[in-house]
């Protein structure tokens, strides 16, 4: 076919209407192609969204996860340190319980070991008293411990310490008076030292105190007769019929070189006795410290 033919009308139209069929389908392709576009850019946004929603759970239920971990943590902490307390308390209750146990337990050992020692002790001390060893049973009375004996030890024991103080200061006394009559004055200051040792008051005390005194004087001790002369006077020991205790007291004070008290004494004595066989002497002995005590022109 010559290409200077033209194509009919018909195949005109034909070509047209494909032109636009061609047309309205790149029209539609490119609305296809936009709304996949759009499409795609609203999934992208989804996806993003999406993506960060579960970016913050997972922020969250690491959180969630932390807090719950601090509570239970927490929870344990304060169920273990209530527990701790609650042993500990019961530890401390215990170790209290046990110090006290073995403070009864010693205390009842010291009182058994104290009641046995008492019972030694008293066994001991009735030995003494049967074998009448007096000196010893009055030394050791004191060592007696009353609240480990019984009622009847205390009676007997007491009972025994008197009569062994008793017989002591009789024997001393007796053995003493024997000595000082007898002239054997160290023997009498020995014996009457021990015996009052045993008694230190009282009318017998003062007793002996005088025939000690008068047997010191005798010896040359001034002094120790003059103190153990003014306890017995102070005893009263010349209403118990010493009456020349006064005698010997201004014997002593005359010894001393205390002229004017031994004058005095001596004077008071011949005045209370005027009939005793040394009342003489004592006036003649104030006369003569009256005439040393009076100065010669």
């Amino acid at each position: 076919m010559p290409s200077d033919v033209q194509d009919p009308p018909q195949h005109r139209e034909e070509l047209e209407a494909l032109r636009r069929r061609l047309d309205d389908h790149g029209a539609l392709l490119r609305k296809n192609q936009q709304a996949v576009a759009e499409l795609a850019e609203s999934v992208g946004r989804l996806v993003t969204t999406q993506r960060r929603r579960e970016k913050w759970l997972n922020v969250n239920s690491f959180v969630a996860y932390l807090i719950f971990t601090v509570l239970l943590g927490g929870a344990f902490l304060t169920l273990y340190r209530s527990r701790a307390r609650e042993l500990v308390h019961a530890r401390d209750a215990a170790v209290s319980e046990r110090d006290v146990a073995r403070s009864r337990a010693k205390a009842l050992d010291d009182t058994l070991a104290a009641r046995d020692a008492g019972t030694r002790a008293a066994w001991d001390y009735f030995q003494l008293l049967q074998a009448n060893k007096r000196a010893e049973a009055v030394a050791r009375y004191g060592e007696l411990d009353p609240g480990a004996l019984t009622p009847t030890e205390k009676v007997v024991f007491a009972e025994g310490h008197k009569q062994a103080r008793e017989a002591l200061v009789d024997a001393g006394y007796l053995a003493g008076l024997d000595a000082a009559k007898g002239g054997d004055h160290g023997k009498a200051i020995g014996e009457l030292k021990r015996a009052l040792a045993y008694e230190e008051e009282g009318p017998r005390a003062a007793q002996m105190r005088y025939y000690l005194g008068v047997a010191l004087v005798k010896s040359k001790e001034p002094e120790k007769g003059k103190r153990e002369l003014e306890l017995a006077l102070a005893g009263r020991v010349e209403q118990s019929g010493a009456v020349d205790a006064r005698f010997w007291l201004a014997s002593a004070l005359e010894a001393m070189g205390d002229l004017p008290a031994a004058r005095t004494e001596y004077e008071r004595f011949a005045s209370a006795q005027p009939s005793h066989l040394l009342s003489v002497a004592a006036r003649r002995k104030a006369m003569a410290l009256a005439r040393k005590a009076t100065p010669t022109n």
